[in-house]
């Protein structure tokens, strides 16, 4: 076999060396090496502000504030505590600062009590004892003239004082009338007209008992006069 010349020898030493290079610039290098993996006896925790893996001892002691925990109620068998029971508040009570009151229905045009009206007179003539003064206000609907309805309201508003002298009441009475004024209810329907068809009544000057009537004079009466 013939010597290679030497000329040769270094150009396929060269080759074969940049071959080698090229082939270790394509091989894909190392990963980086991996921490270690967590062992299955490892625990998170919350140390230095922020979640970490311990083991053993180095993990800090759970408490309730770590690991939030919430006492739920427990029902129990105990029976309620009694409830106290409400007193109904006593009705008030009339006194001279705050006089009882009355209304007497009358039928239309006329100076006659409803059915209504002849309950509340026989009401008032029970409780009017009490009191040293009735005050009376005849009143009227919307319907006819001013003056037939003036006249109306006075004739009501005596028809009253009338009934309740026949019953022997001793207070004062003063009578006040006056019609197409003073309406309870405005509205122009026949429900409202009934209940202005009336005589307003209002006690006063509570008593404190039936004796001061023993001291009255026998002619008080003679001062009940329509105003």
């Amino acid at each position: 076999m013939a010597l290679l010349n030497p000329a040769a020898v270094l150009l396929l030493t060269t080759s074969i060396l940049v071959g080698c290079e090229s082939v270790s610039q394509a091989l894909p290098k190392a990963l980086p090496e991996a921490g270690p993996k967590p062992m299955a006896s490892d625990r998170i925790a919350w140390i230095e502000r922020q979640f970490r893996t311990c083991n053993g001892t180095a993990c800090p002691t759970p408490t309730r504030k770590t690991l939030a925990i919430v006492e739920l109620p427990v029902a129990t068998n105990e029976p309620a505590p009694p409830v106290a029971a409400v007193q109904p508040s006593p009705s008030p009570v009339a006194t001279a600062a705050e006089p009882a009151t009355a209304t007497i229905l009358f039928e239309y045009g006329q100076d006659t009590p409803t059915a209504d009206g002849q309950r509340e007179l026989e009401r008032l003539a029970a409780i009017s004892a009490n009191y040293s003064r009735i005050e009376l206000y005849g009143r009227t609907d919307d319907i006819g003239g001013k003056a037939y309805n003036d006249r109306l309201a006075r004739r009501r508003a005596e028809s009253v004082r009338s009934w309740l002298l026949d019953r022997a009441v001793k207070a004062e009475i003063v009578v006040r009338a006056e019609g197409l004024c003073c309406y309870l209810d405005p509205s122009p329907t026949e429900a409202a007209r009934r209940s202005n068809r009336r005589v307003e009544v209002r006690l006063s000057g509570l008593r404190d008992g039936l004796s001061s009537d023993r001291n009255r004079s026998p002619h008080r009466n003679s001062n009940r006069k329509g105003a």
